[in-house]
């Protein structure tokens, strides 16, 4: 008979043993692997939103740049004196073509949690009566607040607030026409 130390393989508590490390391991592993992973969409979230909302004010800037006139709507939808904030800004922005100068309103306005482009082509700059509808595009997602302000010298200042997933990104400056529309008289 053989002696009982000298066989060969492994016991049963030595197998469960071994399990028990690998499983304590492989926790450990996806542990890690989930803080990553949750860090690294946190990241990816926030530079998303940062992304959209500068996008969102490079288009809103250059309406503003090219603007003929600028109102601050209230939310009652009625126009804010200036230095008011309101949550609303209408723009109306010559176009020209040949010969003829076609006027455009575009109004930025927050809808559901969206920033909203609308435009309309005026027929009448007095009279809002006949105005055609041309579009309305989303601008930019995760929208928390939209504030404009005009100043008595017409320069507009806006503050874009977004959010998500417990971050916020918040973006604000002044802007104004760069547009001379004055004429020279000969």
């Amino acid at each position: 008979m053989k002696p009982f130390n000298s066989e060969k393989g492994f016991t049963m508590v030595e197998i469960i043993l071994a399990l028990a490390l690998i499983a304590l391991l492989m926790s450990g592993l996806m542990a890690a692997y989930w803080v990553s992973s949750n860090a690294l969409n946190q990241v990816t979230n926030m530079s998303e939103m940062q992304y959209t909302v500068r996008e969102a004010r490079q288009v809103i800037l250059k309406d503003i740049h090219s603007s003929e006139s600028a109102e601050v709507i209230g939310l009652d939808g009625v126009q804010v004196y200036p230095g008011e904030a309101g949550s609303r800004l209408g723009l109306i922005i010559p176009v020209i073509q040949e010969e003829d100068v076609e006027y455009i309103a575009v109004c930025y306005y927050i809808e559901n949690g969206k920033l909203y482009r609308e435009r309309f082509m005026l027929h009448d700059k007095q009279n809002s009566g006949n105005d055609q509808f041309m579009d309305k595009i989303p601008v930019a997602d995760h929208m928390i607040s939209l504030s404009f302000s005009k100043s008595m010298t017409g320069v507009i200042e806006y503050e874009l607030i977004s959010g998500y997933d417990r971050n916020t990104f918040r973006i604000s400056g002044r802007a104004g026409s760069k547009m001379d529309y004055s004429i020279d008289g000969i």
